[in-house]
C-alpha cells in the first residue's frame, strides 16, 4: 500500500484513533502531546509545557497502538518496538513496553496554515521589526538560507513564513521525508512540486533530480547528513535555497555543515564553498514557556578569498548595522536601497 493510502486510513479513523485525545488534537494552541506512561504531557504555545490533569488508560493507549501497527501494516513488539506513523498534520511515534517500562507516545502536530505574520512576529516581540524586514528583503533578494536552533525551536515556522516572500512564478521543490512544509497549501497559485524522500529516493538523489526539473528554489525540511554536498553543487549552479538545521550558533554552520559529510573526501575547499554560497544564518530559540525568539543573524560572505561571518544580532543585541558590500550588492541588484525597511507587496497579513 503507498504512503499516501496509509495517511488516508489514518485520517479516516482520526475521530476514534485519538477519542481520548481529541480535545488537545483539535486545539490549535497545542503543538505536542506526550505521555509518558504516568504523565500526559502538553506543549502549548500560550503555556508553555505542563502536565495534563488527565490520565490515559492503559487500554486506551494499548488499542491506539494496535490500530495503527494494523494500519501501517507493521509489526510492534519487543523485536520491533518503535511505531512511526504520519499524516498531513500529525507526526506520530510510539515506543514499545519492552523498552521503555510502558508505552510512550508523542505526537506533533503540523499546522498546514502559517502561524506567522508580520505584525504578530512583531507584537510577540520574536524580534525587532528591523531583523524582520531585512529576512523578508534576503527572500526577495534571493538569498540562501539557513534557519537553525534546538527541537521546538520553531525552525520550520519560520521557514515557511519566509517562504511567502518567494516570487509566484519561480518553481520550488519541497524536499521532506515528513510532510511539514506545505508549501503548496499556504501558497495557493505558486508554482511548486513536493517530492517525498524516503529509504528508495534519498535527499541526495531528489537534490540531483531537482537540477532537471527546472528547480529555482528548495526548501529543505532540515539538513542533516551528506546530501549538504549535493546541496552546495546545486547552488553552484545558481538555484536557491531555505533548510533548517540544529544548531547552537550561526557562527558554527560551516563546521555543522562539514561535519555532516561524514568520512568523505571533500576538502576543506567545502568549507569554502559554504561562505560563498550560503548568505544568511538565523538561529531562533524557544524558552520553557514557549516563547519563541530570534536569537542571532549573521551574514557569510567570501570574498578575495576570505572567509567571514558578520554577525549582525545576537541575544537581543544589534552587535552591527553594517552589511557586508557583497550583501548590500545582492540588496540593490533586486532594487532594496535600505535593507532595513520593509518593502512587502508579495505577502500580505492574512490568516491562513
Amino acid at each position: 500500500m503507498q504512503e499516501d493510502d496509509l495517511k488516508n486510513l489514518i485520517n479516516q479513523h482520526r475521530e476514534e484513533l485519538f477519542q481520548d485525545l481529541s480535545e488537545e488534537i483539535n486545539n490549535n494552541n497545542i503543538t505536542d502531546i506526550e505521555w509518558d506512561g504516568e504523565h500526559l504531557w502538553i506543549t502549548d504555545l500560550t503555556k508553555g509545557s505542563y502536565i495534563s490533569q488527565r490520565k490515559l488508560e492503559k487500554s486506551y493507549v494499548d488499542n491506539l497502538s494496535i490500530r495503527l501497527a494494523n494500519i501501517m501494516m507493521t509489526s510492534f513488539n519487543r523485536s520491533n518496538p518503535v511505531l512511526e506513523a504520519n499524516t498531513e498534520t500529525l507526526r506520530i511515534s510510539i515506543w514499545h513496553e519492552s523498552r521503555c517500562g510502558s508505552k510512550s507516545v508523542a505526537i506533533r502536530k503540523i499546522p498546514r496554515s502559517i502561524r506567522f505574520c508580520h505584525k504578530s512576529l512583531i507584537e510577540s516581540r520574536y524580534a525587532p521589526e528591523i531583523i524582520i524586514n531585512i529576512l523578508e528583503n534576503c527572500i526577495i533578494a534571493h538569498m540562501n538560507c539557513v534557519i537553525g536552533g534546538q527541537p521546538h525551536a520553531g525552525k520550520t515556522e519560520l521557514l515557511k513564513y519566509l517562504s511567502t516572500f518567494i516570487p509566484a512564478n519561480e518553481k520550488v521543490g519541497v524536499y521532506e521525508d515528513n510532510q511539514e512544509i506545505h508549501y503548496r497549501t499556504i501558497n495557493p497559485g505558486k508554482k511548486c512540486v513536493e517530492f517525498f524522500v524516503d529509504s528508495k529516493f534519498s535527499y541526495s538523489q531528489v537534490i540531483r533530480a531537482g537540477l532537471r526539473h527546472n528547480i529555482d528554489w528548495m526548501l529543505l525540511s532540515e539538513s542533516r547528513g551528506a546530501e549538504v554536498l549535493d546541496l552546495m553543487n546545486s547552488l553552484s549552479t545558481g538555484a536557491y535555497c531555505m533548510t533548517t538545521m540544529h544548531l547552537d550558533s550561526v557562527r558554527s554552520i560551516p563546521d555543522r555543515m562539514y561535519n555532516m559529510l561524514g568520512e568523505s573526501n571533500v576538502t576543506d575547499r567545502f568549507i569554502n564553498s559554504i561562505y560563498k554560497y550560503i548568505d544568511v544564518g538565523v538561529l531562533v530559540e524557544c524558552d520553557k514557556y514557549e516563547r519563541r525568539q530570534i536569537k542571532e543573524v549573521a551574514f557569510f560572505t567570501r570574498d578575495n578569498g576570505v572567509n567571514q561571518c558578520t554577525v549582525l544580532y545576537e541575544n537581543g543585541e544589534f552587535t552591527s548595522m553594517e552589511l557586508p558590500h557583497l550583501i548590500l550588492q545582492r540588496f540593490n541588484k533586486y532594487g532594496i536601497v535600505n535593507p532595513y525597511d520593509r518593502i512587502g507587496g508579495i505577502c500580505e497579513d492574512k490568516k491562513l
